[in-house]
C-alpha cells in the first residue's frame, strides 16, 4: 500500500514540476523583456515596411510583429520614419529596437541582432539603352541612385569598389529622378514598382528581365548592443508563430506563394483561341499570351493548372490557385470571388443555320439558343422582344438544335465559334450575321481575402500598352471584326526625356528631290509628295514634331546640305561603310532593289556582270555608283542629274542601259514618253532598302525615328505601294486612243490622215501588249530563281501562308520537305560554277517529276530545295515521297561530257504536328535536315 502512495506522488509530482519549470522558463524570458516597447521602421519600404494610405503601419514585418506581441504579451507601438531616420532613431535611443534591417559591419560596431525573420533581394534596374550590361562592374561609368542608408551601397561596393551614387532621402525622391531621366542605374529592392502609382516611364524604360542582382538579404530585428540580453525573448516569440500564420502574412502581402515565387492561375480547357492546350501539351491562347506579357512585365513568375469552366473556378475558391485566367463574370454571372480587373472583351454574334439572315429582325419569334450564362440577354430581348429564349450548356448542343430545327440559330462568341465550326468542318452550315455584336467583359478573378494580389494583377495589366494588346490579338483571331484593339492606332511610347529632347530641335529640315517619283516629287502645287511624304506623315504623328520640307534639284546639292546640318534628314538613302562616317541613319523602312532600262530590241539580260564592255547610265551621287565600281569594273559609268536623263540617254543611244530603284524606275515607265523602253530587275542588287540619313549631330534622334519607323509595318508597306507604286500599264496609248477616237470620227473623209492614225494607234497597242509582257517577265523574275526558274523564297512564303490558311480551315495536314545537296560545293571547286548551274538545273527538272502540280519545289537558296506538298494523308506520305527523291537523284545526271551523281540530305516537318506557322515549320524541317547531314546525308529524317 505505501508502494502504491510512493508511485501516486511520483505520477502526480513530476508532470507538476515540469509544468513549473517551463513556465519558469517562458517567464524568465518574458520578463527579460520591457512590458512595451517602441519599433522603429521605414515609412516606404513596401510591401516589408511601409505607412498606408490611412497613415497606418503595415506590411510583412508589421504584421509579423504583431504576431509577436501577441505571442509574447508586450505591447508594440511603431514608430514609421524616413529610412535614414529609423535606423538613427535607434543609435540616439528614442526607440527600443528596429522592427528588420540588413546586418552590415558597420551596423554591427553598433546593434546587436535577433535572428532573421523575413528576407528579400534587391537589384540594380537599368536603363534600356544600358540593358546589355551583363554584371555590375560594367556599370561602373553610370552614377547609380540609392537611398540613403541602405545597405545597397555597401552590397555593390562589396561587388565593385570604383562605383559611384547620387543619394537621396526617399524612395519617391529616387522615382522621380529616374523618370525625369537623371539616372540611367538605381538599386532597389524586388518589386519597387510596387506601392507607388502607375508610371509608364520606369515601365518602360526600365526592364524587370535587364535588372542585374546585388544580394539576397536577410532582414533581422536591432537592438543596441547594451539590449543584446533582449535577444533571445524576441527570437523565442517569432518562433512561437505558427508557420501557417507566416504564409498568411506573406501570401497577404507579396500576392503569390514565397515558396514557388509566382502566381497559380487556373484556366479552362477548349476555348480556343482563347485559351486552350495546345498540340505541344502546353497552355496557349490569347488569354495565356497576355498572362505571360503581364509576367514579363512584373517580373513574377505564373504557372497555369488546366480544368474545365465550372472546376476552373472551384480551383480559386478551395485555393489551389490563386487567379483565374479569365472568366466572363456580370450580374447574370456572379461567382462570388473578386474582379481584379477586366482584362479583355469578346464579341458575340447570332449564327444562323443554312440561310443567312440580312436583318436581326428576321428571328424575332422564333426560337434562338444561347448559353445559359450569357450576359447580353438583355440587349437581346431588346433586339427581338418576341423571339422564345432557349439555353443550352456547350456550343455541340447549340449546334445540335439547329441542325434538328429546335432553334434557327443561336447567339455565341464570333471567334470561338468560328474556330469551332472549322475544326468540326461545319463552317458551311452557318452563317454569322455581322451587323450586331454583343460585348461579354472578361475577368480575372481572385478570392475576396487576396486584396494585394488582385492590386499586383490590375497594376501589372496597366503596364501593357493597346499596341501590345492589339499584336497579340491579332495573332490570335483573323477575323478583325472581331479584334478589340485592330482599330487602335499604334501610337509608341515617348518618354518626359525624349520629348524635352524633340521640343528643343524645333523645326526639322528634310531634304527632297523634285524629280524622283513615286519616292518624292514636287507636285502640280509645288507641295512635297511621294512615299517618302507618307513615311514623313507617319513620323510626325508618331512623334509630335515639325518636319518641313526643302526641295533639291539634284543628290549632290542634297547630300553636300545634309553634311554641314543645313538640312537634318534625307530619305531614301543607302546606308554603307563609305557614308557611315559622316552620316548617320535609321533602320530600313522600305525595300528598294534596282532595275534597269534598256530598248525594247536589246535582249534582255539579269546579270550586270553580263553588260561589261557596255555604258551604263547613273544618277549623280548615288550610292550604287561605287557598288559598281567595285563589282563590276567592266561597266562604263555614266552620271546623269535625273532618272528622266537616264531614260532619255538610253532613248537616244547615247548609253547602253540605265539603273534605277525598281519603284521610281516603274512610276517613270508608266508615266510614258518611252515607249521604246523596256525594264528588268537586277538579280545582283536585289537585297537593298531604303534608310533616312540623318545630320551626325543629331545621333540622339535616330533611335527615337525608329520607333516610329517599327510602326510601318508589312500592311502598311502594302498600303503604299498600292497608293505609289501599283503599276498603270494604261501609259500614253490609252491617252492618244481618246483622241484618236475623235480624230477620227471629225475626219473620216480625209483617208490619209486617217491611214496615219491608224497606223499610230497600232504602234501604241503594239506597245502597250510589249509592256504587259515585260511587266510579266519582271513578275515572274520577281519570284522565281533566275537559275533553275523555280520559285523563289519569296514566292514559296506566299505560297506557305496560303497553304497554312486553307489546311487550316480544311482541317487536314501538308508536308514541308527540306533538301540540301550533299558535296555540292566539290562540283563548283572541281568544275566551275557554270557545271554546278547546269547540275541545279538538271536536278530541278528531276524533283518536279516526283510531285504533283498542285505541289511546289522551290530554290530556297544556294544548294538548298523546299518542296510543299499540299493535302497528305500522314508524315509516310511525305516519307515516301523523299524516298522517291533520295532514288531519283542516285542516277548519274548528264551535264555536257561530265557525269556527276547527286545525293541530299532531307528534313520533313509536317503541318500541324510538327508547327502551326511558316518559321517554325522551316526551323524544323531545317533541323531535321542538319541531324541527317551530320550522319553523313543520302536520307531523310
Amino acid at each position: 500500500m505505501k508502494l502504491i502512495r510512493t508511485l501516486l506522488v511520483i505520477v502526480l509530482v513530476i508532470p507538476f514540476f515540469f509544468f513549473v519549470s517551463a513556465n519558469e522558463g517562458t517567464s524568465s524570458v518574458a520578463e527579460s523583456l520591457p512590458s512595451s516597447m517602441t519599433l522603429s521602421m521605414s515609412e516606404d519600404a513596401y510591401p516589408y515596411q511601409f505607412v498606408d494610405a490611412k497613415g497606418n503601419a503595415a506590411g510583412v514585418m508589421v504584421d509579423l510583429w504583431r504576431e509577436w506581441s501577441i505571442v509574447t504579451g508586450t505591447k508594440v507601438t511603431f514608430k514609421p520614419m524616413q529610412w535614414h531616420q529609423s535606423l538613427q532613431a535607434l543609435t540616439d535611443e528614442d526607440v527600443d529596437l528596429h522592427i528588420g534591417m540588413a546586418v552590415t559591419e558597420e551596423r554591427l560596431r553598433q546593434f546587436s541582432y535577433a535572428d532573421n525573420v523575413s528576407s528579400l533581394h534587391s537589384y540594380l534596374y537599368l536603363h534600356k539603352d544600358i540593358a546589355n550590361k551583363k554584371s555590375i562592374t560594367e556599370i561602373k561609368p553610370f552614377k547609380i541612385g540609392i537611398i540613403e542608408g541602405t545597405s545597397h551601397e555597401a552590397d555593390l561596393l562589396a561587388i565593385e569598389p570604383k562605383l559611384t551614387f547620387k543619394y537621396f532621402k526617399t524612395k519617391q525622391a529616387l522615382y522621380d529622378a529616374v523618370v525625369a531621366g537623371e539616372l540611367y542605374a538605381f538599386a532597389a529592392i524586388q518589386g519597387y514598382y510596387n506601392g507607388i502609382p502607375i508610371n509608364f516611364e520606369l515601365a518602360n524604360n526600365f526592364h524587370i528581365s535587364s535588372r542585374l542582382l546585388i544580394k539576397e538579404i536577410d532582414l533581422s530585428p536591432a537592438v543596441k548592443i547594451k539590449n543584446a540580453a533582449w535577444l533571445p525573448a524576441i527570437n523565442q516569440g517569432f518562433e512561437q508563430i505558427p508557420t501557417q500564420l507566416v504564409d498568411e502574412i506573406e501570401k497577404r502581402w507579396f500576392g503569390y506563394r514565397r515558396e514557388s515565387s509566382g502566381v497559380v492561375i487556373a484556366m479552362q480547357m477548349n476555348v480556343e483561341p482563347f485559351v486552350d492546350i495546345g498540340l505541344d501539351g502546353l497552355p496557349h491562347g490569347l488569354f495565356v499570351d497576355l498572362w505571360r506579357l503581364w509576367s514579363e512585365k512584373t517580373g513574377i513568375a505564373i504557372d497555369f493548372i488546366p480544368s474545365d469552366m465550372n472546376g476552373s473556378i472551384e480551383l480559386i475558391k478551395q485555393g489551389h490557385a490563386d487567379v483565374h485566367i479569365g472568366y466572363p463574370e456580370s450580374d447574370q454571372i456572379n461567382t462570388g470571388l473578386n474582379r481584379a480587373n477586366h482584362i479583355y472583351s469578346v464579341k458575340s454574334r447570332f449564327f444562323s443555320y443554312e440561310k443567312e439572315i440580312k436583318d436581326i429582325s428576321e428571328v424575332d419569334g422564333k426560337r434562338i439558343g444561347l448559353f445559359a450564362t450569357s450576359p447580353y440577354i438583355i440587349e437581346l430581348r431588346k433586339l427581338v422582344p418576341n423571339a422564345q429564349i432557349r439555353y443550352y450548356d456547350s456550343i455541340d448542343q447549340l449546334i445540335k438544335a439547329s441542325r434538328d430545327g429546335d432553334i434557327v440559330g443561336f447567339v455565341a462568341s464570333s471567334a470561338y465559334t468560328s474556330h469551332y465550326l472549322l475544326n468540326h468542318k461545319s463552317w458551311s452550315e452557318f452563317y454569322q450575321f455581322n451587323a450586331v455584336d454583343f460585348d461579354t467583359n472578361i475577368y480575372n478573378l481572385t478570392n475576396l481575402e487576396d486584396v494585394e494580389l488582385a492590386e499586383r494583377i490590375a497594376n501589372g495589366f496597366k503596364l501593357i500598352s493597346q499596341y501590345e494588346m492589339a499584336k497579340i490579338e491579332q495573332k490570335w483571331l483573323l477575323n478583325k471584326a472581331d479584334r478589340t484593339f485592330s482599330t487602335i492606332d499604334k501610337k509608341i511610347y515617348i518618354s518626359n526625356k525624349e520629348k524635352q529632347y524633340l521640343a528643343s530641335l524645333g523645326a526639322i529640315k528634310l531634304g527632297y528631290l523634285t524629280e524622283w517619283a513615286p519616292m518624292e516629287y514636287q507636285n502640280e502645287l509645288g507641295e512635297f509628295s511621294g512615299i517618302n511624304k507618307d513615311v514623313v506623315n507617319i513620323i510626325t504623328h508618331q512623334l509630335g514634331i515639325d518636319i518641313i520640307p526643302v526641295a533639291y534639284q539634284n543628290w549632290s546639292m542634297l547630300n553636300q546640305d545634309l553634311k554641314m546640318g543645313k538640312i537634318h534628314l534625307v530619305g531614301s538613302m543607302a546606308k554603307n561603310s563609305h557614308r557611315e562616317p559622316n552620316l548617320e541613319f535609321t533602320e530600313g523602312y522600305w525595300p528598294s532593289p534596282w532595275a534597269i532600262a534598256t530598248t525594247l530590241t536589246q535582249q534582255p539580260l539579269f546579270n550586270l556582270s553580263q553588260y561589261n564592255g557596255k555604258r551604263i547610265a547613273v544618277v549623280k551621287d548615288y550610292n550604287v555608283i561605287n557598288i559598281l565600281r567595285q563589282q563590276f569594273p567592266g561597266l562604263e559609268i555614266v552620271q546623269v542629274e535625273s532618272t528622266k536623263s537616264g531614260l532619255s540617254a538610253v532613248s537616244s543611244g547615247h548609253v547602253d542601259l540605265f539603273i534605277e530603284q525598281v519603284v521610281t524606275l516603274a512610276y517613270a515607265l508608266n508615266e510614258g514618253g518611252f515607249p521604246d523602253l523596256k525594264m528588268a530587275l537586277v538579280a545582283d542588287l536585289t537585297e537593298q532598302k531604303s534608310h533616312i540619313g540623318v545630320y551626325p549631330k543629331l545621333k540622339e534622334l535616330v533611335p527615337i525615328l525608329n520607333r516610329a519607323i517599327e510602326t510601318i509595318d508589312e500592311t502598311k508597306q502594302q498600303q503604299l505601294y498600292q497608293d505609289w507604286v501599283a503599276v498603270d500599264l494604261r501609259s500614253e496609248a490609252d491617252k492618244y486612243q481618246k483622241w484618236f477616237n475623235i480624230v477620227l470620227f471629225g475626219l473620216l473623209i480625209i483617208s490619209v490622215i486617217t491611214f496615219v492614225v491608224f497606223l499610230g494607234n497600232k504602234r501604241l497597242k503594239l506597245e502597250i501588249s510589249r509592256r504587259k509582257n515585260a511587266e510579266k517577265k519582271i513578275k515572274f523574275i520577281a519570284e522565281h530563281d533566275p537559275v533553275t526558274k523555280l520559285p523563289n523564297r519569296g514566292l514559296l512564303d506566299d505560297r506557305l501562308a496560303c497553304a497554312i490558311n486553307s489546311h487550316h480551315r480544311e482541317q487536314v495536314k501538308f508536308a514541308l520537305l527540306f533538301i540540301d545537296l550533299d558535296k555540292f560545293k566539290m562540283v563548283n571547286d572541281q568544275y566551275g560554277h557554270h557545271i554546278g548551274d547546269a547540275l541545279l538545273i538538271g536536278i530541278a527538272d528531276l524533283l518536279k517529276t516526283v510531285v504533283r502540280k498542285s505541289d511546289t519545289v522551290s530554290r530556297f537558296g544556294g544548294d538548298e530545295f523546299v518542296i510543299l506538298l499540299n493535302k497528305i494523308e500522314s508524315a509516310q506520305c511525305a516519307a515516301k515521297v523523299a524516298d522517291n527523291i533520295l532514288n531519283v537523284l542516285s542516277e548519274p545526271i548528264k551535264v555536257g561530257e561530265i557525269s556527276l551523281i547527286a545525293s541530299a540530305s532531307i528534313g520533313i516537318a509536317v503541318y500541324p504536328d510538327d508547327g502551326d506557322d511558316p518559321i517554325s515549320l522551316l526551323q524544323f524541317a531545317d533541323k531535321k535536315m542538319y541531324t541527317v547531314k551530320k550522319q553523313g546525308g543520302d536520307k531523310h529524317s
